[in-house]
Protein backbone atom coordinates (compact mmCIF):
# COMPACT_ATOMS: atom_id res chain seq x y z
CA UNK A 1 0.00 0.00 0.00
CA UNK A 2 1.54 3.33 -1.07
CA UNK A 3 1.51 6.44 1.12
CA UNK A 4 -1.52 7.90 -0.62
CA UNK A 5 -3.66 4.76 -0.19
CA UNK A 6 -2.41 4.39 3.37
CA UNK A 7 -3.65 7.89 4.20
CA UNK A 8 -6.98 7.21 2.50
CA UNK A 9 -7.31 4.22 4.82
CA UNK A 10 -6.55 6.48 7.78
CA UNK A 11 -9.33 8.78 6.69
CA UNK A 12 -11.81 5.95 6.17
CA UNK A 13 -11.09 4.50 9.59
CA UNK A 14 -11.75 7.66 11.61
CA UNK A 15 -14.19 10.49 12.06
CA UNK A 16 -12.35 12.56 9.47
CA UNK A 17 -13.62 10.25 6.73
CA UNK A 18 -17.20 10.95 7.74
CA UNK A 19 -16.54 14.66 7.44
CA UNK A 20 -14.78 14.37 4.10
CA UNK A 21 -17.09 11.85 2.44
CA UNK A 22 -19.56 14.52 1.40
CA UNK A 23 -17.69 17.69 2.05
CA UNK A 24 -19.05 21.12 1.25
CA UNK A 25 -18.16 24.67 2.17
CA UNK A 26 -19.54 24.24 5.69
CA UNK A 27 -17.04 21.43 6.36
CA UNK A 28 -14.02 23.73 6.22
CA UNK A 29 -12.83 24.10 9.80
CA UNK A 30 -12.56 27.77 10.81
CA UNK A 31 -9.73 29.05 12.93
CA UNK A 32 -10.72 28.90 16.59
CA UNK A 33 -11.35 32.41 17.98
CA UNK A 34 -9.36 33.51 20.99
CA UNK A 35 -11.03 35.17 23.99
CA UNK A 36 -11.75 38.83 23.41
CA UNK A 37 -10.86 41.31 26.15
CA UNK A 38 -12.36 44.70 25.21
CA UNK A 39 -10.12 46.49 27.73
CA UNK A 40 -6.63 45.16 27.17
CA UNK A 41 -4.79 44.64 23.91
CA UNK A 42 -6.17 41.47 22.45
CA UNK A 43 -4.76 38.82 20.15
CA UNK A 44 -6.38 38.47 16.77
CA UNK A 45 -9.67 36.51 16.71
CA UNK A 46 -8.20 33.55 14.87
CA UNK A 47 -5.69 30.81 15.41
CA UNK A 48 -1.92 31.23 15.47
CA UNK A 49 -0.10 32.66 12.48
CA UNK A 50 -0.28 29.95 9.77
CA UNK A 51 2.88 31.17 8.05
CA UNK A 52 4.72 31.26 11.36
CA UNK A 53 3.68 27.66 12.03
CA UNK A 54 5.06 26.59 8.68
CA UNK A 55 8.31 28.45 9.29
CA UNK A 56 8.68 26.66 12.61
CA UNK A 57 8.08 23.34 10.90
CA UNK A 58 10.65 24.15 8.25
CA UNK A 59 13.26 25.03 10.89
CA UNK A 60 12.66 21.90 12.99
CA UNK A 61 15.53 19.42 12.98
CA UNK A 62 15.62 16.08 11.23
CA UNK A 63 11.87 15.43 11.38
CA UNK A 64 11.17 18.10 8.73
CA UNK A 65 13.81 16.61 6.42
CA UNK A 66 11.91 13.32 6.18
CA UNK A 67 9.10 12.90 3.64
CA UNK A 68 5.70 14.02 4.91
CA UNK A 69 2.23 13.35 3.56
CA UNK A 70 -1.13 15.06 3.49
CA UNK A 71 -4.50 13.90 2.15
CA UNK A 72 -7.40 16.34 1.84
CA UNK A 73 -10.69 16.63 0.02
CA UNK A 74 -10.09 17.83 -3.53
CA UNK A 75 -13.16 20.09 -3.67
CA UNK A 76 -12.30 21.79 -0.37
CA UNK A 77 -8.72 22.45 -1.48
CA UNK A 78 -9.95 23.76 -4.84
CA UNK A 79 -12.22 26.19 -3.01
CA UNK A 80 -9.26 27.36 -0.93
CA UNK A 81 -7.17 27.95 -4.06
CA UNK A 82 -10.07 29.83 -5.67
CA UNK A 83 -9.89 32.33 -2.81
CA UNK A 84 -6.11 32.59 -2.94
CA UNK A 85 -5.98 33.01 -6.73
CA UNK A 86 -7.38 36.51 -6.19
CA UNK A 87 -4.05 37.72 -4.78
CA UNK A 88 -1.46 35.34 -6.27
CA UNK A 89 -0.28 36.13 -9.80
CA UNK A 90 0.47 33.28 -12.18
CA UNK A 91 3.82 34.87 -13.05
CA UNK A 92 5.74 37.09 -10.68
CA UNK A 93 9.13 38.78 -10.66
CA UNK A 94 9.55 37.27 -7.18
CA UNK A 95 9.08 33.52 -7.85
CA UNK A 96 7.96 32.55 -4.35
CA UNK A 97 4.96 34.90 -4.67
CA UNK A 98 3.56 32.69 -7.44
CA UNK A 99 3.50 29.80 -4.98
CA UNK A 100 1.00 28.78 -2.37
CA UNK A 101 2.11 27.33 0.95
CA UNK A 102 0.48 24.20 2.35
CA UNK A 103 1.35 23.56 5.98
CA UNK A 104 0.11 21.41 8.85
CA UNK A 105 -1.70 23.16 11.69
CA UNK A 106 -3.69 22.16 14.75
CA UNK A 107 -6.86 22.22 12.63
CA UNK A 108 -5.55 20.25 9.63
CA UNK A 109 -4.03 21.99 6.62
CA UNK A 110 -3.57 25.75 6.19
CA UNK A 111 -3.28 26.99 2.60
CA UNK A 112 -1.72 30.45 2.26
CA UNK A 113 -1.02 32.88 -0.57
CA UNK A 114 0.21 36.48 -0.55
CA UNK A 115 1.22 39.41 -2.75
CA UNK A 116 3.05 41.10 0.18
CA UNK A 117 0.15 43.53 0.69
CA UNK A 118 -2.65 41.01 1.24
CA UNK A 119 -2.41 37.50 2.66
CA UNK A 120 -5.19 34.90 2.40
CA UNK A 121 -5.15 31.73 4.50
CA UNK A 122 -7.79 29.00 4.29
CA UNK A 123 -8.17 26.06 6.69
CA UNK A 124 -8.88 22.64 5.13
CA UNK A 125 -9.45 19.45 7.15
CA UNK A 126 -7.68 16.21 6.32
CA UNK A 127 -5.06 13.64 7.36
CA UNK A 128 -1.84 15.64 7.70
CA UNK A 129 1.59 14.69 9.05
CA UNK A 130 2.49 17.13 11.81
CA UNK A 131 5.68 18.33 10.06
CA UNK A 132 4.11 18.67 6.60
CA UNK A 133 4.99 21.97 4.89
CA UNK A 134 5.73 22.81 1.26
CA UNK A 135 5.15 25.45 -1.39
CA UNK A 136 3.82 24.76 -4.90
CA UNK A 137 2.83 26.88 -7.93
CA UNK A 138 -0.63 28.14 -6.98
CA UNK A 139 -2.29 28.39 -10.37
CA UNK A 140 -0.75 25.17 -11.70
CA UNK A 141 -2.03 23.25 -8.68
CA UNK A 142 -5.46 24.85 -9.02
CA UNK A 143 -5.65 23.93 -12.71
CA UNK A 144 -4.78 20.30 -11.95
CA UNK A 145 -7.41 20.02 -9.24
CA UNK A 146 -10.15 21.54 -11.39
CA UNK A 147 -9.45 19.09 -14.22
CA UNK A 148 -9.44 16.07 -11.90
CA UNK A 149 -13.12 16.37 -11.03
CA UNK A 150 -13.50 12.59 -10.74
CA UNK A 151 -11.02 12.45 -7.85
CA UNK A 152 -12.50 12.76 -4.39
CA UNK A 153 -9.20 13.21 -2.57
CA UNK A 154 -5.80 14.67 -3.35
CA UNK A 155 -2.61 13.48 -1.69
CA UNK A 156 0.72 15.25 -1.28
CA UNK A 157 4.11 13.78 -0.46
CA UNK A 158 7.03 16.08 0.23
CA UNK A 159 10.51 14.85 -0.77
CA UNK A 160 13.36 13.90 1.53
CA UNK A 161 14.99 17.31 1.88
CA UNK A 162 18.28 15.77 2.95
CA UNK A 163 18.71 15.14 -0.77
CA UNK A 164 19.81 18.46 -2.31
CA UNK A 165 18.30 17.49 -5.67
CA UNK A 166 14.86 16.57 -4.29
CA UNK A 167 12.88 19.73 -4.87
CA UNK A 168 9.73 18.23 -6.37
CA UNK A 169 6.64 17.20 -4.44
CA UNK A 170 4.27 14.42 -5.47
CA UNK A 171 0.64 15.35 -6.09
CA UNK A 172 -1.52 12.21 -6.20
CA UNK A 173 -4.97 12.52 -7.76
CA UNK A 174 -5.74 8.79 -7.43
CA UNK A 175 -5.48 8.03 -11.15
CA UNK A 176 -2.70 10.47 -12.03
CA UNK A 177 0.45 11.50 -10.18
CA UNK A 178 2.32 14.75 -10.78
CA UNK A 179 5.75 15.94 -9.72
CA UNK A 180 5.57 19.70 -9.07
CA UNK A 181 8.60 21.85 -8.45
CA UNK A 182 8.84 23.30 -4.94
CA UNK A 183 10.45 26.39 -3.52
CA UNK A 184 11.77 26.51 0.07
CA UNK A 185 9.18 27.08 2.78
CA UNK A 186 11.71 29.29 4.54
CA UNK A 187 11.53 31.71 1.58
CA UNK A 188 7.76 32.13 1.83
CA UNK A 189 7.01 35.63 3.17
CA UNK A 190 4.80 36.13 6.21
CA UNK A 191 2.54 39.16 6.50
CA UNK A 192 3.01 39.09 10.26
CA UNK A 193 -0.06 40.47 11.98
CA UNK A 194 0.81 40.59 15.66
CA UNK A 195 -1.82 41.55 18.24
CA UNK A 196 -5.08 43.40 17.68
CA UNK A 197 -5.82 46.69 19.39
CA UNK A 198 -9.53 46.20 18.66
CA UNK A 199 -11.58 43.11 17.81
CA UNK A 200 -15.23 43.10 16.78
CA UNK A 201 -17.74 41.36 14.53
CA UNK A 202 -19.87 42.72 11.69
CA UNK A 203 -22.67 40.92 9.80
CA UNK A 204 -21.28 39.92 6.42
CA UNK A 205 -24.15 41.51 4.51
CA UNK A 206 -23.66 44.82 6.36
CA UNK A 207 -19.95 44.85 5.58
CA UNK A 208 -20.57 44.30 1.86
CA UNK A 209 -23.31 46.92 1.86
CA UNK A 210 -21.06 49.41 3.63
CA UNK A 211 -18.24 49.03 1.13
CA UNK A 212 -20.79 49.25 -1.67
CA UNK A 213 -21.92 52.61 -0.33
CA UNK A 214 -18.51 54.25 -0.65
CA UNK A 215 -16.32 52.27 -3.06
CA UNK A 216 -17.22 54.30 -6.15
CA UNK A 217 -15.62 57.43 -4.62
CA UNK A 218 -12.21 55.85 -3.89
CA UNK A 219 -9.44 57.77 -5.64
CA UNK A 220 -7.19 56.10 -8.20
CA UNK A 221 -4.70 58.98 -8.19
CA UNK A 222 -1.47 57.49 -6.88
CA UNK A 223 0.10 60.84 -5.93
CA UNK A 224 -2.49 61.27 -3.17
CA UNK A 225 -2.04 57.73 -1.96
CA UNK A 226 -3.90 58.37 1.30
CA UNK A 227 -7.12 58.65 -0.74
CA UNK A 228 -6.59 55.24 -2.39
CA UNK A 229 -8.78 53.42 0.09
CA UNK A 230 -11.71 53.53 2.49
CA UNK A 231 -11.30 55.39 5.76
CA UNK A 232 -12.87 53.51 8.70
CA UNK A 233 -13.32 54.72 12.26
CA UNK A 234 -15.69 54.49 15.19
CA UNK A 235 -18.19 57.29 15.79
CA UNK A 236 -19.76 57.93 19.18
CA UNK A 237 -23.60 57.95 19.32
CA UNK A 238 -23.77 61.67 20.13
CA UNK A 239 -21.82 62.51 16.95
CA UNK A 240 -24.21 60.74 14.59
CA UNK A 241 -26.88 62.53 12.62
CA UNK A 242 -29.56 60.72 10.59
CA UNK A 243 -28.48 57.45 12.21
CA UNK A 244 -28.99 55.94 15.65
CA UNK A 245 -27.31 53.21 17.67
CA UNK A 246 -26.51 52.73 21.35
CA UNK A 247 -22.89 51.86 20.55
CA UNK A 248 -22.41 54.45 17.82
CA UNK A 249 -21.37 53.51 14.31
CA UNK A 250 -18.56 52.10 12.25
CA UNK A 251 -18.12 54.84 9.66
CA UNK A 252 -16.73 54.34 6.16
CA UNK A 253 -15.62 57.29 4.03
CA UNK A 254 -14.14 57.56 0.54
CA UNK A 255 -13.32 60.58 -1.62
CA UNK A 256 -11.35 61.43 -4.73
CA UNK A 257 -11.52 65.20 -4.25
CA UNK A 258 -14.46 65.58 -6.65
CA UNK A 259 -17.00 63.45 -4.81
CA UNK A 260 -17.34 61.89 -1.38
CA UNK A 261 -19.44 59.08 0.11
CA UNK A 262 -20.04 58.36 3.77
CA UNK A 263 -21.69 55.21 5.14
CA UNK A 264 -22.47 54.37 8.77
CA UNK A 265 -22.92 50.79 10.00
CA UNK A 266 -24.33 49.84 13.38
CA UNK A 267 -21.47 49.51 15.84
CA UNK A 268 -20.80 46.35 17.85
CA UNK A 269 -18.91 45.49 21.03
CA UNK A 270 -15.17 46.07 20.69
CA UNK A 271 -15.32 49.04 18.29
CA UNK A 272 -15.25 51.79 20.92
CA UNK A 273 -12.10 53.88 20.65
CA UNK A 274 -11.03 52.35 17.34
CA UNK A 275 -8.67 54.80 15.63
CA UNK A 276 -9.09 55.80 12.01
CA UNK A 277 -7.47 53.45 9.47
CA UNK A 278 -7.30 53.47 5.67
CA UNK A 279 -8.08 50.13 4.03
CA UNK A 280 -6.57 49.92 0.49
CA UNK A 281 -8.79 49.93 -2.59
CA UNK A 282 -7.58 46.46 -3.62
CA UNK A 283 -8.59 44.93 -0.29
CA UNK A 284 -12.01 46.59 -0.44
CA UNK A 285 -12.60 45.20 -3.94
CA UNK A 286 -11.44 41.73 -2.82
CA UNK A 287 -13.83 41.67 0.14
CA UNK A 288 -16.70 42.85 -2.04
CA UNK A 289 -15.99 39.99 -4.43
CA UNK A 290 -15.53 37.23 -1.86
CA UNK A 291 -18.45 38.16 0.39
CA UNK A 292 -21.15 38.75 -2.20
CA UNK A 293 -24.22 36.64 -2.92
CA UNK A 294 -24.68 33.17 -1.48
CA UNK A 295 -21.05 33.08 -0.34
CA UNK A 296 -21.67 35.93 2.11
CA UNK A 297 -21.06 34.70 5.68
CA UNK A 298 -23.42 35.53 8.53
CA UNK A 299 -20.62 37.18 10.49
CA UNK A 300 -17.14 38.50 9.76
CA UNK A 301 -14.69 38.74 12.68
CA UNK A 302 -12.42 41.77 12.33
CA UNK A 303 -9.17 42.63 14.07
CA UNK A 304 -7.21 45.83 13.63
CA UNK A 305 -3.90 47.25 14.80
CA UNK A 306 -1.71 50.17 13.75
CA UNK A 307 -0.49 48.65 10.48
CA UNK A 308 -2.89 45.87 9.45
CA UNK A 309 -6.49 44.74 9.41
CA UNK A 310 -7.71 41.15 9.50
CA UNK A 311 -11.02 39.62 8.37
CA UNK A 312 -11.99 36.04 9.33
CA UNK A 313 -15.01 34.03 8.17
CA UNK A 314 -15.83 30.40 7.38
CA UNK A 315 -12.24 29.19 7.76
CA UNK A 316 -10.87 32.02 5.60
CA UNK A 317 -8.53 34.69 6.98
CA UNK A 318 -7.64 37.81 4.99
CA UNK A 319 -4.87 40.01 6.36
CA UNK A 320 -4.21 43.36 4.71
CA UNK A 321 -1.70 46.12 5.17
CA UNK A 322 -3.19 49.53 5.86
CA UNK A 323 -2.28 52.71 4.01
CA UNK A 324 0.24 54.66 6.07
CA UNK A 325 -1.04 58.21 5.85
CA UNK A 326 -3.35 60.82 7.36
CA UNK A 327 -6.86 61.01 5.95
CA UNK A 328 -8.15 64.56 5.36
CA UNK A 329 -10.87 66.05 7.56
CA UNK A 330 -13.83 64.85 5.50
CA UNK A 331 -16.33 66.59 7.80
CA UNK A 332 -15.26 69.96 6.38
CA UNK A 333 -16.38 68.84 2.92
CA UNK A 334 -19.96 68.07 3.98
CA UNK A 335 -22.10 71.18 3.39
CA UNK A 336 -24.20 72.33 6.35
CA UNK A 337 -25.86 75.46 4.94
CA UNK A 338 -27.38 74.14 1.71
CA UNK A 339 -31.06 75.10 1.77
CA UNK A 340 -32.46 74.22 -1.66
CA UNK A 341 -33.50 70.53 -1.74
CA UNK A 342 -34.57 69.15 -5.12
CA UNK A 343 -36.04 65.64 -5.10
CA UNK A 344 -36.24 63.43 -8.18
CA UNK A 345 -37.40 59.95 -9.02
CA UNK A 346 -34.08 58.13 -9.34
CA UNK A 347 -35.06 56.25 -12.50
CA UNK A 348 -36.23 59.43 -14.28
CA UNK A 349 -33.12 61.39 -13.36
CA UNK A 350 -30.86 58.52 -14.45
CA UNK A 351 -32.65 58.16 -17.79
CA UNK A 352 -32.51 61.90 -18.41
CA UNK A 353 -28.79 62.02 -17.72
CA UNK A 354 -28.11 59.06 -20.01
CA UNK A 355 -30.20 60.55 -22.81
CA UNK A 356 -28.62 64.00 -22.96
CA UNK A 357 -25.04 62.89 -22.27
CA UNK A 358 -25.06 60.76 -25.44
CA UNK A 359 -24.33 63.91 -27.42
CA UNK A 360 -21.31 64.88 -25.34
CA UNK A 361 -17.80 63.88 -26.33
CA UNK A 362 -15.22 62.60 -23.89
CA UNK A 363 -13.67 66.09 -23.79
CA UNK A 364 -16.85 67.85 -22.71
CA UNK A 365 -18.92 65.65 -20.44
CA UNK A 366 -20.84 68.21 -18.39
CA UNK A 367 -24.63 68.14 -17.95
CA UNK A 368 -26.47 71.25 -16.76
CA UNK A 369 -29.47 71.02 -14.43
CA UNK A 370 -31.86 73.99 -14.58
CA UNK A 371 -34.06 73.45 -11.53
CA UNK A 372 -37.29 75.39 -11.08
CA UNK A 373 -40.66 74.80 -9.43
CA UNK A 374 -41.71 71.17 -10.00
CA UNK A 375 -39.44 70.67 -13.02
CA UNK A 376 -35.84 70.26 -14.08
CA UNK A 377 -34.36 70.79 -17.52
CA UNK A 378 -31.25 68.74 -18.35
CA UNK A 379 -28.96 70.13 -21.04
CA UNK A 380 -25.77 68.83 -22.62
CA UNK A 381 -23.84 70.65 -25.33
CA UNK A 382 -21.00 69.57 -27.56
CA UNK A 383 -19.20 71.93 -29.96
CA UNK A 384 -18.96 69.20 -32.60
CA UNK A 385 -22.30 67.44 -32.22
CA UNK A 386 -24.83 69.98 -30.96
CA UNK A 387 -27.20 70.19 -27.99
CA UNK A 388 -29.52 67.79 -26.17
CA UNK A 389 -32.33 68.80 -23.82
CA UNK A 390 -34.62 66.69 -21.60
CA UNK A 391 -37.22 67.68 -19.02
CA UNK A 392 -38.11 65.66 -15.94
CA UNK A 393 -40.30 66.20 -12.89
CA UNK A 394 -38.79 67.52 -9.67
CA UNK A 395 -40.01 68.49 -6.22
CA UNK A 396 -38.44 71.90 -5.62
CA UNK A 397 -39.65 75.07 -3.91
CA UNK A 398 -36.66 77.42 -4.11
CA UNK A 399 -35.56 80.03 -6.62
CA UNK A 400 -34.54 78.80 -10.06
CA UNK A 401 -30.98 77.52 -10.11
CA UNK A 402 -28.61 76.30 -12.81
CA UNK A 403 -25.78 73.94 -11.86
CA UNK A 404 -23.54 71.57 -13.82
CA UNK A 405 -22.31 68.09 -12.94
CA UNK A 406 -20.20 65.32 -14.37
CA UNK A 407 -22.94 62.94 -15.59
CA UNK A 408 -20.90 59.81 -14.81
CA UNK A 409 -20.43 60.93 -11.21
CA UNK A 410 -24.09 61.83 -10.78
CA UNK A 411 -25.15 58.49 -12.27
CA UNK A 412 -22.83 56.66 -9.84
CA UNK A 413 -24.49 58.42 -6.90
CA UNK A 414 -27.93 57.38 -8.15
CA UNK A 415 -26.79 53.76 -8.47
CA UNK A 416 -25.13 53.77 -5.04
CA UNK A 417 -28.08 55.36 -3.22
CA UNK A 418 -30.32 52.40 -4.22
CA UNK A 419 -33.35 54.57 -3.55
CA UNK A 420 -36.64 55.18 -5.34
CA UNK A 421 -36.08 58.91 -4.93
CA UNK A 422 -32.90 60.94 -4.57
CA UNK A 423 -32.49 64.44 -3.15
CA UNK A 424 -29.88 66.98 -4.26
CA UNK A 425 -29.65 69.69 -1.61
CA UNK A 426 -28.20 72.70 -3.42
CA UNK A 427 -26.66 76.02 -2.39
CA UNK A 428 -25.47 77.72 -5.58
CA UNK A 429 -23.75 76.90 -8.87
CA UNK A 430 -20.28 76.86 -7.34
CA UNK A 431 -20.80 75.05 -4.04
CA UNK A 432 -20.79 71.33 -3.16
CA UNK A 433 -24.13 69.53 -3.39
CA UNK A 434 -25.36 67.20 -0.64
CA UNK A 435 -26.93 63.97 -1.96
CA UNK A 436 -29.21 61.73 0.10
CA UNK A 437 -31.70 58.93 -0.46
CA UNK A 438 -33.48 56.17 1.43
CA UNK A 439 -30.26 54.25 2.07
CA UNK A 440 -29.81 54.16 5.84
CA UNK A 441 -26.77 55.95 7.24
CA UNK A 442 -25.54 57.12 3.81
CA UNK A 443 -24.83 60.48 2.21
CA UNK A 444 -22.81 61.81 -0.69
CA UNK A 445 -21.20 65.09 -1.67
CA UNK A 446 -20.60 66.11 -5.29
CA UNK A 447 -18.64 69.11 -6.54
CA UNK A 448 -20.23 70.98 -9.46
CA UNK A 449 -18.51 71.68 -12.76
CA UNK A 450 -18.70 74.51 -15.24
CA UNK A 451 -20.79 73.76 -18.33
Amino acid sequence: MNAFNHDIARLSAGVAACALADIDVSNVIPFAPRPVDPVADMPEPIAAEPVAEAAAAAEAPAASLAPATAVVDRAALTRALDFIANVVERRNTIPILSNVMLAASDNGLVVTGTDLDIEISVAVSGAIDSHFALTLPAHTLRDLLKRASASEFVGFTSPNLSDDDAWAATVDLEKVKYQLQMLPVADFPSLHYGASSHCFSVPGADLVDGFGGVAMAISTEETRYYLNGVYLHHVEPRAIDRYHGDLGALRMVATDGHRMCRQDLTASEGMAGMPGVILPRKTVALLQKLLKGKACPATVDIGVNETKMRFSFDGVTITSKLIDGSYPDYQRVIPTNNDKPATFKSAELAEGIRSVSLISSARNRGVKLDVSADACRLTAHDVDNGTAVAEIAATYAGDSLEIGFNPSYLQAFIDTAESETITLTLADAGSPTLITGDRKGWLGVLMPMRV
